[in-house]
């Protein structure tokens, strides 16, 4: 029986890209999702003119969207594949700990399942500190390796039939891992090392997603002439003014609706005082449709920008993370979901089964009208899109009247009518539990969620 080389240096070029094509559905869900969240979370940070570097990049599979990427890695192969098929754009053949950049030389660092291979891992932690500008990112991937994990025990089967029935002892050596990450270690390791924490996650239990800034001057303020932000309020009077703030400060030049479903309380005098500010207040208590989903579809046939985003007002969504919905925008996806990777705070037990039941039939409905959703987060209230990309769907032959008005999950409603092949991209965050106000989600607004399921 014959065996390939164990050298990394010496696997085949097709290596990874073989991966994404694999008839095993587990293995290629796997690969393709993790390109594509490494691929998100790039695009999220990314601006025009910054520099990214790819260290230990294999053939930069994830780079799905032909973005400058410099590469280094020790397989040459690998590289001039990546180079031919224009996800980086030239390399270095090195290792990933004396790769030889410069000090502060680039923007953005990826390093996507390679701390795991490396011994003195903490010294490559230092290089990647080392490389980056002040305030640069580090987008890191690295398996979730603990016995609590899926991924270890689908990784021992793979590597037992790879290595031991296949004879291929690339496999029987492990894959040269070295290292084990549980989400606590690996975020440890970048905080003890200087590094702020941005986000970090785990896919499906299988995969721990880190994204780390270096430290360095603040973040200045975003120019947003072309943007539209709509907050959809009911009673939110002791939120409205921190949201409204936050808004008005970072995001210069945006125009802001407050649409509004007949506030009882303060929310309306509170708007009124921005109106200055390019603040607008759409006051709808007395039209026929009322509902959250009544409110954003009226702001969003005010906007005039090119783009839009919608978001809650109670500071459940974070106001930062709408600056990089806004940068995927700009960077050309018509519509951005922002899903939620983690809850900060706790959920009543009630709302997290209607949560993932919600979930879970509404992919499945989703997956009975030929829409393939399933790694989304379909029921997100935060989300933006191109105006006339929605507009033209949302307007097309009636389909405005197919939204559940009174209902709570518009983006759902959307995404029953839009086209099978629509795309879309994401950004992550962590789901703020409310600290001021009630929540508006009862009863009614859930049979209007379970009545759209079965809707057409």
């Amino acid at each position: 029986m014959s065996s390939t080389p164990v050298a990394y240096e010496e696997i085949n070029e097709e290596f990874y890209d073989e991966q994404a094509r694999s008839f095993n559905p587990i293995r290629r869900w796997f690969h393709v999702n993790r390109y594509r969240i490494i691929n998100n979370l790039v695009k999220s940070k990314f601006r025009n003119g910054m520099k990214i570097l790819d260290l230990g990049c294999g053939s930069c599979n994830w780079n799905l969207d032909g973005m400058e990427v410099f590469g280094i890695d020790l397989n040459e192969g690998l590289l001039k594949l990546a180079k031919l098929k224009k996800r980086i754009y030239d390399y270095t053949v090195a290792g990933s700990t004396d790769s030889g950049v410069k000090d502060g030389s680039f923007d953005i660092v990826v390093a996507s399942e390679v701390i795991e291979h490396i011994p003195d891992y903490g010294r490559m932690i230092d290089d990647i500190y080392r490389i980056l500008k002040p305030a640069g990112f580090a987008v890191i991937s690295v398996p979730f390796d603990t016995a609590l994990s899926l991924w270890k025990y689908l990784f021992f089967l793979q590597c037992l039939f790879q290595g031991y029935i296949l004879g291929n002892s690339y496999y029987r050596k492990w894959c040269g891992h070295v290292n084990y990450f549980s989400p606590d270690t690996i975020k440890e390791a970048f905080l003890k090392r200087g590094f702020d924490m941005d986000i970090s996650f785990t896919m499906r239990g299988f995969t721990i997603f880190l994204v780390a800034q270096k430290k360095g001057m603040p973040q200045e303020y975003l120019s947003c002439d072309d943007i539209t932000i709509i907050l959809p309020t009911l009673n939110e009077g002791p939120n409205i003014k921190d949201a409204l703030d936050e808004l008005v400060s970072y995001y210069k030049g945006a125009r802001i609706i407050v649409s509004d479903d007949g506030s009882k309380d303060e929310t309306k005098d509170i708007t009124l005082k921005y109106q200055d500010k390019n603040v607008y207040f759409l006051d709808r208590k007395d039209t026929k449709e009322h509902g959250l989903t009544a409110s954003v579809i009226a702001g969003i046939e005010m906007v005039r920008s090119k783009y839009f985003v919608v978001m809650d007002a109670d500071g459940q969504h974070p106001w930062q993370k709408a600056g990089e919905l806004i940068n995927q925008l700009r960077l050309g996806s018509a519509l951005v979901v922002c899903s939620r990777v983690k809850v900060q705070g706790k959920w009543p037990l009630q709302r997290k089964i209607l949560s993932y039941a919600g979930t879970f039939l509404g992919k499945i409905s989703l997956l009975i009208r030929n829409k393939t959703c399933l790694s989304y987060d379909i029921l997100t209230g935060f989300f933006g899109a191109e105006a006339d990309f929605w507009n033209k769907i949302a307007h097309n032959a009636g389909n405005r009247d197919k939204f559940r008005m009174k209902g709570y999950k518009v983006l759902f409603d959307f995404l029953k009518i839009a086209p099978k092949d629509t795309s879309f991209t994401e950004i992550y965050y962590e789901f703020q539990t409310r600290k001021k106000a009630s929540s508006k989600i009862n009863i009614k607004v859930n049979l209007e969620y379970f009545k759209s399921l079965f809707t057409w």
